[in-house]
């Protein structure tokens, strides 16, 4: 049996375009209100469209959402399998743009689990890729809605013209980036962003870290510690970005209850041992509060943020770092659904 969704005339294409490619759901815009009929019957829909945060994050007013009369139904580009089950067991529905969804009523039944993401299939490894690509891509994904000429890529990623022609060429034939307009009109943009992502964390450039060293920073209020090394970094005049789960904390994304190990990606014209005496930290080979990271590439110092005194890696930078560290898959998942939201 099928069902409808006829829509409001003021919802985005992209809402519409998630929900028409669900099997069985005939979906119709222009309506004056959001409507799910299914053999005759209707039922209002109270649809939340997902943005740049995702509803891991939004769960909380979802489950509260005030109209009982109405089906709650969420519509994103990406919705973890965590948050799906939560909105399962609360009785509403979903869809997202990996094919997932989530419709239960009287009637009608409708469960899909949706495709896995790039990074959990066996995919061939993109070869090619350099660091140098690894921070376009970084570049592009910190403003995954704007279109780009390879001009504003180039010099959003500090790289050269012909690197940056190379990357969106390589991406737009891996079905990554689409092409608007001709010759000095032509743009870039990237339609599924989380898919990117995903591409990008099965680059081994992207993920490899070639130099690093543990160490020791005497604080005695751990909480401070960021704050510490910061300050230090800011008097020798050092480039630096806290990455990994301890920048997903200064976030404020609470993805683990302990940081056992701050992770410091440091500009790679800096020596480690160098960058260790100037930040008064000791070298030690066991009990490390911190890791030193040479930032060959400067995928994590390029485009940092700050947050007061305290500088941060870009936030897909932090992601691929995440993955990389114990327990850290789960984790990452967390912060990608509180920080990156795709």
């Amino acid at each position: 049996m099928a069902a409808t969704i006829e829509l409001k005339r003021d919802l985005p294409g992209r809402t519409r375009e998630i929900l028409a490619a669900l099997p069985g759901v005939i979906v119709r815009s222009g309506r004056a209100s959001t409507t799910l009929w299914v053999d005759g019957r209707s039922w209002d829909l109270a649809l939340v469209r997902g943005g740049p945060h995702p509803y891991a994050v939004a769960t909380t007013p979802v489950l509260a959402a005030p109209t009982r009369e109405a089906l709650v139904f969420v519509v994103a580009e990406r919705l973890p399998v965590r948050v799906r089950k939560e909105l399962e067991e609360a009785g509403f529905a979903y869809a997202d743009g990996t094919g997932a969804a989530h419709i239960e009523l009287p009637g009608f039944y409708l469960h899909i689990e949706g495709r896995p993401s790039r990074s959990q299939t066996a995919v061939r490894t993109p070869a090619g890729i350099g660091v140098v690509a690894v921070r376009t891509i970084q570049s592009l994904l910190a403003e995954p809605a704007r279109e780009w000429s390879v001009s504003d890529i180039a010099k959003a990623a500090a790289c050269s013209t012909g690197e940056a022609h190379r990357v969106l060429t390589r991406l737009q034939l891996e079905g990554l980036v689409t092409a608007h307009g001709r010759a000095r009109s032509l743009r870039r943009s990237v339609p599924r962003p989380g898919d990117l992502l995903d591409w990008l964390s099965t680059v081994p450039s992207a993920r490899r870290i070639r130099e690093r060293m543990y160490a020791f920073v005497y604080e005695s209020d751990p909480a401070k510690l960021a704050t510490t090394i910061s300050a230090r970094g800011l008097r020798e005049n050092l480039d630096l970005a806290f990455s990994g789960a301890s920048a997903a904390h200064l976030f404020g994304a609470l993805v683990t209850t302990a940081v056992p190990t701050t992770m410091l990606r440091v500009s790679p014209s800096v020596d480690l041992a160098d960058a260790c005496s100037r930040l008064e930290a000791e070298p030690v080979d066991s009990g490390p509060n911190i890791v030193l990271v040479r930032d060959l590439g400067l995928l994590g110092t390029h485009r940092r943020q700050f947050k007061g005194p305290v500088p941060l890696a870009p936030p897909v930078r932090v992601w691929l770092d995440m993955l990389d560290e114990p327990r850290g898959e789960d984790a990452a998942d967390l912060f990608r659904e509180a920080v990156i939201g795709w």
